[in-house]
């Protein structure tokens, strides 16, 4: 009789036998990379991001609600705030990029021989406040 060999247990298999271990069901979970994606650097050499998106290191299994407030940020539905979240660090980084960017193209500008363009001008002496106008004074009477 031929020995014969028994087939490999595919990834999928095991991830569900090992969620039946911990109490949990595949829609129950899901899969998270830390740091977010967008706000890994890009390696030019190989373009994917730094640490590759698909290290196992970087990637965590989390509850959906687990996994919906690490996205979204706190507040439940309403979605009170994204401070801390990773959509909320994501435009923070996108704000700070956009003014690193304008004030380098000032700067370029400016060694290149161009007079900045200034957007209003200071005024040459405060204003005067209504308290102490010269004409009508109630006081004064």
């Amino acid at each position: 009789m031929p020995e014969r060999r028994r087939k490999r247990i595919p990834d999928k298999v095991k991830l569900i036998a090992a969620l039946r271990r911990m109490g949990l069901t595949i829609e129950q979970v899901q899969f998270d990379h830390n740091p977010a994606l967008a706000l890994r650097p890009i390696d030019p050499a190989t373009g994917d991001t730094i640490p590759p998106a698909n290290d196992p290191e970087y990637i965590e299994l989390l509850l959906i609600a687990e996994h919906k407030e690490k996205t979204f940020g706190k507040g439940g539905e309403k979605r009170v705030t994204t401070a801390g979240s990773d959509i909320g660090n994501i435009a923070k980084v996108r704000r700070l990029t956009e003014a690193q960017e304008e004030a380098r193209r000032r700067m370029l500008a400016k060694d290149a021989g161009e007079k900045p363009v200034r957007k209003s001008r200071w005024p040459k002496r405060p204003f005067q406040s209504r308290k102490y106008a010269k004409k009508g004074n109630p006081d004064e009477s």
